[in-house]
């Protein structure tokens, strides 16, 4: 379902600087403003992330493709990526899965400054932001960042800290960081896009832009290393842009958080020279959603205990700071999935999943669904097993994640997709 994507590129993972490999899809409306089912962009932005990495799992999973194909084609601009040590990205798969939520909260960041400095998004979402975090009519009106994944990545989208926690590492961070680093490069490409399109730059070119890699995976020229050097000079060339912006930005004496490998994620904070956070109309904000497709609940397997222990281990003190009020809501009888049932979530799953426990996939879920005030929902497909192969689930998985997106899109009083476009998809 996916297209060729209109950027690849790479990043650093604010765990480490591991070199993680991106991909990001632009909406309809930003590829053909003028075709007669291209509405306008309202904003909204997703990120899925793939299986285990160890097992085959990378950005190019067929469920991905279906997860991912099915937003863009919704609305949404969306991100997918490799973890670290899945196919070219650069490290190893953890044994806890903290450096792989370091990396996706990475693309998380990124994605969050690319869609704030993208021309198209300015008319639709800056008038919503000045009274976001006070008033809850407003918050409804912000886009949406939507967090997804199947699988590991399923499990990992569910260990996240709150969105606006995730916000506030790239909201002033110290220079020569990381984060600082992606904030950059997501400013960087947003406004080379936002040239390319007011020159009027052919779509081959908008679609086949390569930074920090091999443009469109064709033959090039190896150095004696095995290094493609294209991804070399590419990788200079954004880095040099990176500098140029550094060395313009308006830059703040304060203590940042930062993501600290040695601290399991706690933020440290020592008084550096930071980036000047996003101040007024033009805040980065959104509100947040929540896509896990077949996550490992109560699996038993080596993968299970090593990887997904206790399953959500988010410290107390991700959902005591920097959170907005839907983020640190405590609803009755969520527990420590309170994130889940606080901000719209669709869980789907297959009763023939060999990965997972029924028993205790069924208890979770409903547990989470009949909790007070909850936002968390599920569909249990019949027949489909992990890996969506089996008939059509693959259709009933799309149909579920068409569904959700749609609600999710219409709840702010906006249209959303046409009817033509949503029966087409589903």
């Amino acid at each position: 379902m996916l297209p060729r994507p209109c950027l690849s590129f790479t990043l650093p993972s604010v765990y480490d600087d591991t070199k993680l490999d991106c991909r990001v899809y632009h909406p309809l409306y930003l590829r053909e403003p003028s075709h007669p089912d291209a509405l306008p962009w309202a904003g909204h932005a997703a990120v899925v992330a793939h299986p285990y990495a160890p097992l085959g799992g990378s950005f190019d999973d067929p469920v991905v493709d279906v997860a991912a194909g099915t937003l863009l084609q919704l609305g949404f601009l969306v991100a997918t990526f490799n973890f670290r040590g899945a196919a070219s990205s650069e490290g190893r798969t953890s044994w806890t899965s903290k450096p792989e939520q370091a990396d996706y909260v990475s693309v998380v960041g990124f994605l969050a400054y690319y869609v704030h400095y993208l021309d198209a998004s300015k008319s639709v979402h800056i008038h919503t932001h000045a009274d976001s975090r006070s008033d809850s009519g407003n918050r409804n009106r912000l886009p949406i960042m939507l967090f997804g994944g199947y699988s590991y990545g399923a499990m990992v989208t569910t260990c996240l800290p709150p969105l606006e926690t995730i916000l506030d590492y790239f909201a002033t961070p110290a220079v020569h960081t990381p984060e600082a680093d992606i904030r950059l490069r997501a400013q960087h490409l947003a406004e080379a896009r936002n040239a390319m399109m007011a020159g009027r730059a052919s779509p081959r070119r908008d679609l086949g832009v390569r930074i920090g890699g091999d443009e469109d995976g064709s033959q090039s020229l190896r150095n004696h290393d095995g290094r493609v050097m294209s991804e070399l000079v590419r990788e200079d060339r954004i880095r040099e842009s990176v500098r140029n912006l550094l060395a313009r930005a308006k830059l703040v004496y304060r203590k940042p958080p930062r993501w600290t490998s040695g601290s399991g994620g706690e933020p440290e904070r020592e008084m550096d020279h930071c980036l000047e956070r996003v101040e007024g109309e033009g805040e980065v904000a959104f509100r947040s959603a929540y896509l896990a497709v077949s996550p490992p609940v109560g699996v038993v397997t080596r993968l299970a205990t090593m990887s997904f222990a206790g399953f959500n281990p988010l410290p107390a003190s991700w959902m005591a700071r920097g959170g907005g009020a839907q983020d640190r809501v405590r609803v009755a009888g969520a527990g420590e999935y309170a994130l889940l049932a606080a901000n719209p979530t669709l869980v789907v799953y297959g009763d023939q999943d060999g990965f997972i426990s029924q028993r205790k996939m069924r208890e979770w879920t409903r547990q989470l669904a009949g909790a007070g005030a909850s936002r968390f929902r599920y569909v249990e497909v019949g027949g489909a097993g992990h890996f969506w192969v089996e008939g059509e689930v693959m259709y009933r998985l799309r149909d579920a994640i068409g569904i959700f997106a749609t609600e999710l899109i219409r709840s702010d009083g906006s249209s959303g997709p046409s009817e033509d476009i949503v029966r087409d998809l589903l």
